[in-house]
């Protein structure tokens, strides 16, 4: 397959998917995330569960990549005491809670034709900072991810900056009640207010 010429999220238009056909044609050479784009976003979308975006390019209106968001949380009395203070330590006392508001990544593909140009990642920081102000249009303080339980998948997100919200499969398995012998995907999260202080930092 030809390959695209090296690209960025920037040369790119984001678009919401508004019809059944909006992604037509594109493919990440996964069946399970083609057949979401593909057959199950936009239905998701009329259902109030979750929004689809993609990237086309301005010139070709070729799509490069695709993600789909939702509301979450992180609940408090559901991971460990090791990783809920790893959680609070930047959240004042006076503000800690019980759940936390986050954003969740429930889908997120790269078109084939772009393998190797770092899209992904690109994808993952518009979505960071999407997120964290003045953008922002509600509390978010978390992004969260059920990534797939794979060493390239789980490497990915490992590299942009995600941590294991249980530091074990086991441990993930027995805080959720899962009877299953493996899972098929892994809780990571990031916390945006290193984004946030990133930025800030890096400001000039």
């Amino acid at each position: 397959m030809k390959k695209e010429k090296r690209i960025t999220i920037s040369e790119c238009d984001r678009v919401i998917v508004s019809s059944q056909n909006d992604l037509d044609g594109f493919s990440c050479g996964d069946d399970d995330l083609d057949e979401f784009f593909l057959s199950d976003a936009f239905f998701y979308d009329k259902q109030l569960l979750g929004k689809t975006y993609y990237f086309q390019t301005k010139d070709s209106k070729r799509i490069i990549g695709a993600f789909t968001v939702a509301n979450d949380s992180i609940k408090a009395s559901l991971i460990s005491n090791t990783i809920r203070n790893r959680l609070q330590r930047k959240i004042p006392n006076s503000k800690r809670t019980r759940n936390y508001p986050a954003v969740l990544i429930g889908r997120l593909g790269v078109s084939k034709t772009v393998r190797g140009f770092n899209v992904g990642s690109q994808m993952i920081d518009y979505i960071k900072y999407w997120f964290t102000r003045p953008l922002n249009k509600s509390g978010c303080r978390f992004i969260v991810v059920e990534a797939y339980n794979h060493p390239k998948v789980l490497n990915f997100y490992e590299r942009n900056e995600f941590k294991y919200l249980y530091n074990t499969e086991e441990e993930e398995k027995n805080t959720l009640g899962l009877d299953v012998s493996h899972l098929n995907t892994r809780i990571m999260y990031f916390d945006l207010i290193r984004y946030v202080d990133f930025v800030c930092n890096n400001s000039y």
